[in-house]
């Protein structure tokens, strides 16, 4: 399996909300996906998930979960990844991405932000700017994706969003603010998922905004 730009980008979506996991002997790979938000995402990704692995592969409504479920058992790619690097089971603090994919991190940012990304408009004080948001407990992934993400000339920090505590390691945020970065990001990366390119959409053509103010106003 040659990394190139559709295995790249694929890896970018395994890192966001994607897992590989042993049960006997059947080696699973998943990504979930919001049940509300992500169908048209999901419709996307299948026909580049079954031209990876050369099998069909579907994706399951859980509803009661509130998520879209892509799930298949898949050894030589579970092995692939796991060659890789790739933990199984759960993701951790030490979570990177691996040199090989060096040339192609335009792809894995964008897998990465489809999945455990968002982009939203913020009103503070009635100054109205967009942010786009990257999460993740690895602090040193988010790093790795802030040099990418500078190198493109676009201005972005990591911030701690949520402190360690008994249960959860501690979060982390990559926030690029602004207008221009917002415009800079989607010409030299760029949005797969379309929800995240509906809200660019939105937001560049003012209609974000007056439904803001309007709310604010009848409310």
């Amino acid at each position: 399996m040659k990394i190139n730009e559709k295995f790249a980008l694929f890896y970018g979506i395994m890192l966001g909300d994607g897992c590989i996991s042993k049960i006997g002997s059947c080696s699973f790979i998943s990504i979930s996906c919001n049940f509300h938000s992500d169908r048209p995402f999901v419709k996307r990704i299948l026909p580049l998930l079954t031209e990876i692995r050369g099998k069909k592969v579907k994706a399951y409504d859980r509803i009661k979960y509130g998520k879209i479920e892509i799930i298949f058992s898949d050894k030589p790619l579970f092995n692939h990844l796991k060659k890789l690097g790739f933990p199984v089971g759960k993701k951790g603090p030490t979570l990177s991405i691996l040199k090989e994919f060096k040339f192609y991190m335009k792809q894995v940012t964008q897998g990465f932000l489809a999945t455990d990304g968002c982009v939203i408009v913020i009103n503070n004080n009635e100054t109205v700017y967009p942010r786009i948001e990257f999460s993740s407990i690895s602090k040193q992934l988010l790093e790795q994706f802030r040099s990418y993400i500078i190198s493109c000339g676009i201005n972005c920090n990591v911030y701690l969003s949520h402190k360690k505590n008994s249960k959860w390691h501690p979060k982390y945020r990559l926030q690029i603010n602004g207008k221009k970065n917002l415009v800079a990001f989607k010409e030299k990366i760029g949005f797969i998922n379309p929800k995240h390119q509906q809200k660019y959409e939105d937001y560049i053509n003012n209609r974000i905004v007056i439904e803001m103010f309007k709310k604010e106003t009848e409310g």
